[in-house]
């Protein structure tokens, strides 16, 4: 949770395909974490539990370790105007040097929403929504509802003791309710030594239509480019942040209320997408951020 200001943004954002962009770049910045994450994990005990509250984002999160033999994690976070859950059952395999690590859980995550947003998109003409939205007339939001699944992972290195931590495949995020959909591809490592730790993807809307063209690596930053851009391919790159304010809503109704009010609209020349941030540099065996 890290970068859950990621979600914040998106929830601000009136157009539903820029909104899968950025639950697409949460999505990838929970693998930036693993990054020189070599040392023993931590093993949690069957129906071990742990809680974290974070008082400044305004969210709490619950995490359990449901079955043990194979072992089976469940996550649940809700914040001010999203819920985040997921579930992960863990297959292993060794190959010549190398594990495999291949994850059968999946990620969801609950977006609420200003109603103004749903007449926002040309989606008259569009055909039918994938999945109702859930309306909440009283308090005047819609749910947003977005899934994908985790990523096959290779620990490498492992006959030289030189141990390095590769995601590799395709990591699909669907909109459940508008149908658009945000691929980012981790790419697997050439030969030659080429592709480490890049990725590539698009960002489709509901019509199938590409929007963005998605880049960098996973390990440091995601930039995102619009198909319709203006300005230089030279320009540098903008970079988008959530509203300090935002913090200061202490409630989803509030958080709603400022987003209808404050929405944002994504530049439409090269921008940042993600970016990692600061790591400790003394005594940080698990090579943390300074966030954890």
């Amino acid at each position: 949770m890290e970068y859950c200001d990621m979600l914040e943004i998106a929830m601000m954002l009136p157009c539903s395909a820029d909104r899968t962009l950025f639950v697409a770049g949460f999505a990838m910045s929970n693998y930036a974490l693993t990054f020189g994450h070599i040392a023993k994990p931590f093993n949690p005990l069957l129906g071990e539990t742990f809680e974290y509250v974070h008082h400044d984002k305004c969210y709490c999160a619950l995490s359990e370790q449901v079955e043990h033999h194979l072992p089976i994690s469940a996550c649940w976070v809700e914040g001010k105007n999203y819920v985040y859950h997921a579930d992960t059952n863990i297959k292993s395999k060794f190959n010549s040097g190398s594990l495999t690590v291949v994850p059968t859980g999946v990620c969801q995550v609950e977006l609420k929403l200003p109603l103004a947003f749903l007449d926002h998109d040309d989606k008259k003409n569009a055909g039918a929504a994938c999945q109702l939205p859930h309306i909440n007339e009283a308090e005047g939001y819609f749910t947003e509802h977005y899934k994908w699944n985790k990523l096959t992972t290779n620990v490498n290195g492992i006959m030289i003791a030189n141990f390095w931590i590769e995601h590799v495949g395709d990591l699909d995020v669907l909109n459940h309710h508008s149908g658009d959909c945000t691929k980012i591809t981790f790419m697997q490592l050439g030969w030659t030594g080429h592709n480490k730790f890049k990725v590539t993807g698009e960002a489709l809307d509901h019509q199938g239509n590409k929007v963005y063209d998605i880049a960098g690596d996973w390990t440091s930053k995601l930039m995102a480019h619009p198909v319709d851009a203006t300005g230089s391919a030279t320009q540098e790159a903008e970079t988008i942040k959530c509203p300090s304010h935002m913090d200061d809503t202490v409630s989803a109704d509030d958080a709603v209320k400022y987003a209808a009010s404050n929405s944002i609209q994504v530049p439409r020349t090269l921008f940042v997408l993600w970016k990692i941030n600061d790591r400790q540099t003394k005594n940080n065996t698990y090579n943390l951020t300074t966030y954890a």
